[in-house]
């Protein structure tokens, strides 16, 4: 027995009026609907003021209004004498995460989950790169070998400014050899929220010297291609940040 019947996926055209309060919201909303639906791509042109007023049934100044929020979001550029084109999610403005972060509840340890979260992926295919002789992943790792130099150098030198600023370069580099420009965007948005955490954890540590030696064990653990040793190091490494944390 048939239990539902497929609907066929049509983009809300003729009778997609607004009839509800926050009319802007809801412009946004319908606006976000003809983009998922695929009707509007990036680089595409999306239909005028006029022409979203008419079919949405209200003013053009909520149209305009609605506008402006996702040209200031990076989703749509507005030209003048050529009309209002959908962007590339790469010029999508991390303001969006940023505000959410802000104005949330999430403490530290679910923001570091987060960017755990991200680095653990970008990990798993650094490891499986350097296996399989991948160019780009040697390179990585080249890359992270010179950071900790960085460090090494920092600590010597009594730079702990620096030093933070490497620890993140470290992290940065794993995210980057992913590949991957969204991962990096979420990263560079939660620096501003993790500076303080490194910050603190490298502060309970009595002998700075361990940070550069730390990070170069993971360099270990990626360069010999056991993926699960890899991910347990980094995961304790995780565990040795939130400890220290908490004892702050």
């Amino acid at each position: 027995m048939t239990l539902f019947h497929p609907l066929p996926i049509v983009v809300e055209m003729a009778n997609d009026r607004i009839k509800q309060q926050t009319v802007v919201a809801q412009v946004m909303g319908k606006i976000r609907s003809l983009i998922a639906s695929g009707a509007y791509s990036p680089g595409d042109k999306i239909p005028t003021e006029k022409e979203l007023a008419e079919q949405f049934g209200i003013g053009r100044s909520s149209i305009r209004e609605a506008i402006k929020i996702f040209n200031y979001l990076g989703v749509l550029e507005s030209q003048a004498a050529r009309g209002t084109f959908v962007r590339e999610r790469s010029s999508i403005s991390s303001e969006a995460l940023t505000w959410s972060l802000l104005l949330g509840n999430d403490d530290l340890e679910e923001i570091i989950d987060l960017r755990g979260a991200i680095e653990l992926w970008c990990l798993v295919k650094l490891v499986d790169g350097h296996r399989s002789g991948e160019e780009k992943a040697d390179d990585a790792i080249e890359q992270l070998n010179t950071i900790v130099g960085s460090m090494e150098e920092a600590v010597q030198r009594g730079a702990r400014h620096e030093l933070v600023e490497h620890d993140f370069d470290f992290h940065h580099a794993i995210i980057q050899s992913a590949g991957a420009p969204l991962f990096s965007a979420i990263f560079d948005t939660l620096k501003s929220f993790l500076r303080n955490e490194i910050e603190t954890s490298q502060n309970q540590y009595e002998d700075p010297a361990l940070i550069p030696q730390e990070h170069g064990q993971l360099i270990e653990a990626i360069v010999s291609g056991e993926r699960i040793q890899t991910l347990r190091d980094y995961m304790a490494h995780i565990t040795n940040i939130k400890n220290r944390l908490r004892k702050e």
